[in-house]
């Protein structure tokens, strides 16, 4: 459990690496780097400081590799106008959007002939086409979501933990994560990749619910149930929204 955090840096040759720290209660020190290029440090709790500087320190050239590797795969999308036309991703493919004017009532959304369509009776309302559109991608994230978990969850009886509980929210830096509690959130973006990605963050969030830190126990888990998740790792982290 996290008891502070602190906004610490290192200078690595003229790069100042800046990082949050954590204080938790595990065994190891991990290094996350985050999609928007944040760092995040976690670490044993009593951990000197200048023992967590120099660990970030032998780590600075896979840090400054992986924040490269963000922003050569990152851009700006132009801002979604939710109109005729446009392409929206669901389940790593590109379905052209088509807005159709209804007379009255609630909107509705649904996948038909490869388009998605947005019925609605206030075709000029962004944000409620937005809302709309949005709705449905959280009910199909549940139905895949939870069908995914269901495939994977096999591998992980023989530890003999719980059906752990399943959130979907919207999240800026995360992908997924999972409490010691079991408790597993995933993004609700997952919905617009391919089900091969959506699996590997839901092994590695799974995998954490046996290994709640990236120490060398949880890689090993992870490479066990799923061989190839480094190949997925690298297609996810080069996805183009």
């Amino acid at each position: 459990m996290k008891n502070d955090s602190n906004q610490l840096g290192v200078q690595y040759g003229k790069t100042t690496i800046r990082y949050l720290l954590n204080h938790t209660d595990r065994k190891n020190l991990a290094i996350h780097v985050h999609p928007d290029l944040n760092v995040e440090v976690e670490a044993p709790l009593g951990s000197e400081l200048e023992e967590i500087k120099d660990k970030v320190l032998k780590r600075a050239g896979w840090i400054l590799k992986q924040q490269r590797l963000f922003e050569r795969y990152s851009f700006e999308l132009p801002p979604r106008e939710y109109v005729s036309g446009e392409t929206h991703r669901y389940l790593g493919r590109q379905y052209r959007l088509k807005v159709i004017v209804k007379e009255s009532g609630g909107g509705t959304v649904k996948m038909e002939r490869g388009r998605i369509l947005i019925h609605t009776s206030d075709p000029g309302n962004q944000d409620k086409k937005k809302i709309l559109l949005e709705d449905w991608y959280r009910k199909q994230a549940w139905r895949v979501f939870a069908e995914r978990l269901e495939k994977w969850l096999p591998h992980f009886e023989r530890f003999g933990k719980n059906q752990p509980s399943l959130m979907i929210r919207k999240m800026k830096s995360q992908w997924g994560s999972c409490t010691p509690e079991g408790k597993i959130t995933l993004n609700l973006k997952l919905i617009q990749l391919p089900k091969h990605l959506i699996d590997y963050l839901i092994v590695h969030e799974l995998s954490h619910l046996v290994e709640l830190n990236h120490s060398g126990e949880f890689y090993s888990l992870l490479a066990r149930v799923m061989p190839d998740w480094e190949e997925r790792k690298e297609k996810l982290n080069r996805f183009e929204f």
